[in-house]
């Protein structure tokens, strides 16, 4: 009675598959692949089809914080620079003591920005002289005043509140006396738009001053003392300033207030303006809903593509590759085991599988019959096999990423809010006024500097150059030129041009024209009274000085730095003749502005800022330009300042939706890249190596040993064909000694009986 049971090759079926390894080999890439691309799919819907419009924008915001911090830096600014003014103006006395009145007037010739200055002695308060407007000291105690002047002081008086600053001085009678300066805290002369409030707060929540728009209603007050008592609460980072930004509700109309802060001090706590707790508040109204969305759908589409997407990758490759590879993987075992040696190999009819398939196949032959010769190797090109379904897979996932890419890039109908137009203008308009002011108050020390220089020997005149140069970082050289252009006496580099020409009418000026670096100087003559030299700079046909001027020569980096500040984009400084000067960033020395668009916008900025979004001629920019104006030599330069900041750049909705949505596309190019690359290595190259191996055993090499790199799928078939190798051999080798002839036999012995 025979039979075979059905049940045992189910078994060993079962058994075999358990075989398998789960950790390696092919399962791993595919099911990450999966995985992955369901997880971009879930953030594109998300992130990108969660998206909704913002009817305050965070670029408004940041508008107001910029306005804020732009403001507080100026402010902080104008803080050091008058208390570091007065002291050094007091200390050219230290070796020549004068009389109070004297030193008054020295002191309102050579500056102009204070209301009133007066000396006292500060162990009695006597007054010892006084000029301009009366000075608010009543209820401060000066008798503590000894060695180091008092820090400044806001005082209320009965015209409003001022600003004290302190400095102590040498006089010929009554030994070291107490200097006083008084003046307004006032800001910056920047404009700003006709709805923009822009107010200096003291720790107490007073408005020291206003520019702007007045607020009148209670909810816009709200904002503002919110904002103040935020940047109250406000701990710093070391380094930075305290900043920040906020909105009210909205009303009936959907109208709210925007706020943006900014804390006048520095967190370092090294600050002349930390004691007075000043607060800088910029605000504005918003109306609707400035912000817009294209393509709304987008996410939602892309997130669903791309989930049939992921769905269907992993079918394909579990069908063209996994499949097939168990399927050599249970016929290449079972050929080992010597099971149904009269049953054909069934394999793929495709790629390395199915060349590996046929290899088996005519090693089933040869198992059969040993005495079969090998088949030859076969010839001819080699078809793609695993790169095949593993390119159109990629081709799959790059048609669902690269659109993505260029629906996320910059759009040129992105709406840009006036709020942020207008923002760019006054923003760039106070970056002009940080020149200007630094530009006059170089030109202010040289004045003050001056009368000590016009009678000093040349000892004494470079003491006074390198003490005002280790005052202040932003000259580079200063020095005396006498009537013929030579050089008296000088502090820092050399001089950038001596000689006659060298000499003339006091002011700022260019020095160059050409060359690796603009050389920007001030120049005041010593044979003219101060007075008399600020009444002529920038006078036509005024007479040249004929005497020794001070000139001293600001550092190009020092100008630059005034022209960096966040979110305000590129930033140059050019010429009359447009050409740059300085830069927040690398930049050609006199030559031309680097987009071209801002020709556009300098024309239209000749006497005062503006700003404007340009579409042509590139990515669309918000461009601006504002020009140094002001009063005196600065004025008659010509200089402007133009930013450019990429539409790109802004904060909007339709902004960040394009950077989400190309995010989504980069995940998948990743995700597809990252796992078809592991299969493409772990799997399609061990494969194609593999197939030529079984190829060469099936047409007869049998001394080459076949080494299973990986324990996965491709191992455990290489490891099969390695054991029907060994196999092979073995039969081989019984035949041939079955072939062998028999050695002849021993004759045998007979006896024979007697």
């Amino acid at each position: 009675m025979s039979g075979t049971a059905p049940n045992p090759p189910r078994q060993h079926r079962s058994r075999r598959r358990a075989d398998m390894p789960l950790l390696g080999g092919i399962r791993p890439p595919i099911a990450l692949l999966l995985v992955l691309l369901l997880a971009v799919a879930a953030i594109t819907a998300l992130a990108v089809g969660g998206l909704r419009v913002d009817d305050t924008p965070q670029a408004v915001r940041e508008s107001h914080q910029y306005a804020a911090e732009d403001t507080a830096a100026s402010l902080r600014a104008g803080l050091h620079e008058s208390a570091t003014d007065l002291r050094r103006a007091a200390a050219r006395y230290e070796s020549a003591p004068a009389e109070p009145s004297e030193v008054l007037s020295a002191l309102g010739q050579a500056y102009h920005k204070w209301r009133g200055t007066v000396m006292v002695r500060p162990d009695t308060g006597r007054l010892l002289a006084a000029r301009g407007e009366t000075v608010p000291l009543a209820g401060l105690d000066l008798t503590k005043v000894t060695d180091t002047a008092p820090a400044p002081l806001l005082v209320p008086s009965a015209t409003g509140t001022r600003l004290l600053t302190f400095a102590l001085v040498a006089t010929k009678a009554d030994g070291r006396a107490l200097l006083v300066a008084s003046d307004n805290l006032r800001l910056p002369g920047i404009a700003t738009r006709k709805e923009q409030t822009i107010q200096v707060l003291d720790a107490t929540g007073a408005v020291l001053d206003t520019t702007g728009a007045a607020l009148d209603a209670e909810a816009d007050r709200a904002v503002v003392t919110a904002a103040r008592e935020r940047a109250a609460r406000e701990r710093p980072v070391p380094g930075e300033t305290a900043s920040g930004s906020l909105t009210g509700d909205a009303d009936g109309k959907g109208v709210r207030r925007v706020a943006g802060w900014a804390a006048v001090a520095n967190p370092d706590g090294r600050d002349l303006a930390a004691p007075l707790g000043l607060t800088v508040v910029s605000t504005s109204t918003v109306d609707g809903k400035p912000g817009s969305l294209r393509h709304p759908m987008l996410g939602l589409a892309a997130a669903g593509a791309l989930l049939v997407l992921a769905l269907l990758l992993a079918w394909y490759l579990s069908r063209s590759l996994q499949r097939p590879l168990l399927r050599l993987f249970l016929e290449s075992r079972r050929l080992t085991r010597g099971e149904r040696l009269e049953q054909p190999v069934r394999g793929p009819k495709r790629g390395e599988a199915a060349r590996i398939a046929r290899a088996l196949e005519e090693l089933r032959l040869q198992l059969r019959d040993p005495a079969r010769p090998p088949a030859p190797a076969p010839a001819g090109k080699r078809r793609p096999g695993t790169a095949l379904p593993l390119a159109l897979c990629a081709v799959l996932v790059l048609g669902w990423s690269v659109p993505l890419m260029f629906l996320g890039g910059n759009d040129s109908g992105v709406r840009v809010p006036t709020q942020v137009v207008a923002g760019q203008r006054d923003r760039t308009d106070t970056a002009a006024d940080r020149i200007r002011q630094a530009l006059n108050e170089g030109y202010a020390d040289l004045r003050s500097l001056a009368p000590s220089l016009t009678d000093a020997s040349v000892g004494k005149a470079e003491n006074l150059l390198r003490a005002t140069l280790a005052e202040h970082d932003r000259y580079r050289a200063l020095y005396v030129l006498g009537a013929n252009g030579e050089v008296l006496a000088r502090a820092g580099e050399a001089p950038h041009r001596t000689g006659p020409e060298a000499l003339g009418a006091s002011g700022v000026l260019l020095l160059n024209t050409s060359g690796k670096e603009p050389r920007i100087a001030a120049r005041v003559a010593l044979t003219a009274a101060p007075a008399d030299a600020e009444a002529d700079a920038g006078k036509e046909g005024a007479p040249e000085p004929k005497g020794p001027v001070v000139v001293g020569e600001f550092k190009t980096d020092f100008l630059g730095s005034l022209l960096v500040r966040p979110g305000l984009g590129r930033v140059w400084l050019v010429d009359d003749r447009q050409r740059v000067l300085a830069a927040n960033e690398g930049y050609s020395s006199f030559g031309d502005l680097p987009d071209d668009r801002a020709r556009k916008i300098l024309d239209t900025a000749k006497k005062s800022a503006a700003a404007d979004v340009l579409r042509d001629g590139g990515d669309p920019a918000l461009l601006a330009a504002a020009p140094l104006g002001g009063n005196g030599s600065v004025a008659k330069l010509g200089w402007s300042v133009v930013t450019v900041h990429p539409v790109a750049w802004l904060h909007l909705d339709q902004n960040r939706a394009d950077r989400r949505v190309v995010l989504a596309g980069m995940l998948g190019l990743t995700a597809a890249a990252l796992c078809l690359g592991w299969l493409f290595i772990a799997v399609g190259l061990p494969l194609r190596r593999l197939a030529a191996s079984a190829e060469a055993l099936a047409a007869g090499d049998r001394r080459t040993v076949l080494y299973p790199v990986h324990h996965d799928e491709v191992g455990a078939v290489a490891r099969s064909l390695e054991l029907i190798r060994q196999e092979l051999v073995r039969a081989e080798q019984a035949e041939r000694a079955a072939r062998r002839p028999s050695a002849p036999a021993a004759p045998a012995t007979t006896t024979t009986a007697r």
